[in-house]
């Protein structure tokens, strides 16, 4: 089956927040489609592994969705955006004293798409695709930033067979998707972490950049957690919004203190930004730095859907849509409280002065039947009652380790050593690394259409 609907009636949905327990909005119906690819778009893969991934891997254009058209025979179509590539972890990688953390870039010549997805009935599939460019015209790659550079998260790119991959200066991870008045797409990022405009045509027309059109301290975003959401609002205005926290001082710490994760607003025509508190739910992770946040959605100048989750302090996985309200938040671009960044405040009571962006829960998705770990894209139709997800399938692939003498080493424990041996807690050993395909619920690439009982607003 390509789809299957859930009528759930006027069931209303309750979900734990930080504050106490609050009620989601009416769900009269949950339908799923699993996103149809024809094999042309699948990526070319000649490693180790043939067997499973014979034809290449299935892409995943869930990072972020937004809307493309209502058309007049019923059909809806929508933009969607892959992120930087199949990659998986790798062991660490030991040059000189130097230990980096490591990716396994299975095609690392593959330039980040977006595609272009059909509704049409019982059926959503994949028609064609768009390579992001940069503003030269030349191919991005999803490869790292090379050290020192702004946007740099300091991986080594790293082949199955361990070679090193090497760097590209204009490389990116595209997270979320938005179209502006004028058709042009606008792209967040989190590798800079990066905001940027491409015209029709996928070639780059703007790059924003913290210290270079962005809020320096947007730099201090935990690696790879920068950019995970973006939308353009009716009259134009850009937000993003970074996955998690704030690492104010690189070690963690304002990680376990944070009460926000912070959104951007870009006025496109003057540059001008401004940066407002997001309220994470505290309360229900082990740690503030737990909180993840995915798409953006505007449902009107003001007024945003945003996802939030991750691993709560149970070990359970949450996915959760909230509705935004900004037009009375505090601009904290500026501000800190005892000199210190508010990150580093962990008391309530001493931001109280700032008023952070308001929420309400809209929609708690694994109360609907959502099973895979990441929600990533977020789009509303013209209904103003209709929610669009998808997932991030991580192009249906996964690292697996084998090694006798550790049976439940994680990958990113290994390091790498100059000589091409290994080390385990810096002794001898002997894994072997393979690709396999990932966990059924996570693999294929899914879109949901979740009807509310009424409309926002």
């Amino acid at each position: 089956m390509r789809r299957w609907a859930l009528l759930l009636g006027m069931t209303v949905i309750l979900s734990a927040l930080g504050a106490g327990v609050a009620a989601a909005q009416a769900v009269t119906k949950v339908t799923r489609y699993n996103i149809d690819t024809p094999k042309k778009f699948y990526i070319k893969y000649t490693g180790v592994n043939q067997a499973d991934f014979s034809e290449g891997f299935l892409p995943g254009f869930g990072s972020g969705i937004c809307l493309k058209a209502l058309n007049k025979d019923g059909s809806i179509e929508f933009y969607g955006i892959t992120d930087r590539g199949p990659n998986g972890d790798g062991p660490n990688y030991e040059t000189g004293t130097q230990r980096s953390s490591a990716k396994f870039f299975l095609s690392p010549d593959f330039q980040p798409e977006i595609g272009i997805i059909r509704l049409a009935g019982d059926k959503a599939e994949l028609l064609s695709t768009i390579g992001l460019k940069t503003t030269a015209g030349q191919k991005v790659t999803g490869l790292p930033i090379p050290p020192g550079a702004v946007g740099s998260t300091n991986e080594i790119a790293l082949a199955e067979t361990m070679t090193n991959l090497g760097y590209d200066d204009n490389g990116l991870d595209t997270e979320g998707i938005s179209l502006d008045p004028q058709g042009n797409f606008w792209v967040c990022d989190e590798y800079g972490p990066f905001i940027m405009q491409f015209n029709k045509q996928g070639k780059m027309l703007k790059k924003f950049a913290p210290g270079d059109g962005l809020p320096e301290i947007l730099a201090k975003r935990v690696p790879n957690r920068g950019f995970e959401g973006i939308t353009v609002t009716p009259n134009g205005t850009v937000y993003g919004i970074i996955q998690s926290p704030l690492d104010i001082d690189g070690d963690g710490a304002s990680g376990k203190t944070a009460r926000f994760t912070r959104l951007v607003k870009i006025d496109p025509q003057t540059g001008k930004t401004a940066m407002y508190a997001y309220p994470i739910d505290v309360e229900a992770y082990k740690k503030p730095k737990d909180a993840k946040v995915g798409d953006l959605c505007a449902i009107s100048d003001t007024k945003l859907l945003v996802i939030e989750q991750g691993t709560d302090k149970d070990k359970k996985l949450r996915n959760v849509i909230y509705q935004l309200d900004v037009s009375q938040a505090t601009d904290i671009t500026d501000l800190k409280i005892y000199d210190q960044d508010l990150e580093f405040i962990a008391d309530p009571a001493k931001l109280a002065p700032i008023k952070f962006v308001e929420k309400k829960l809209i929609c708690d998705l694994r109360a609907n039947g959502w099973q895979p770990e990441k929600a990533e894209g977020l789009a509303l139709l013209p209904d103003k009652k209709t929610l669009v997800v998808t997932n991030d399938n991580d192009f249906g692939i996964s690292v697996k380790v084998e090694d006798l003498a550790h049976p439940k080493a994680a990958v990113d424990k290994y390091t790498l050593l100059a000589d091409g041996s290994f080390v385990y807690k810096d002794q001898p050993a002997q894994p072997h690394f393979s690709i396999v395909p990932n966990d059924e619920t996570e693999r294929s690439s899914q879109l949901w259409l979740i009807e509310l009982a009424e409309p926002l607003n």
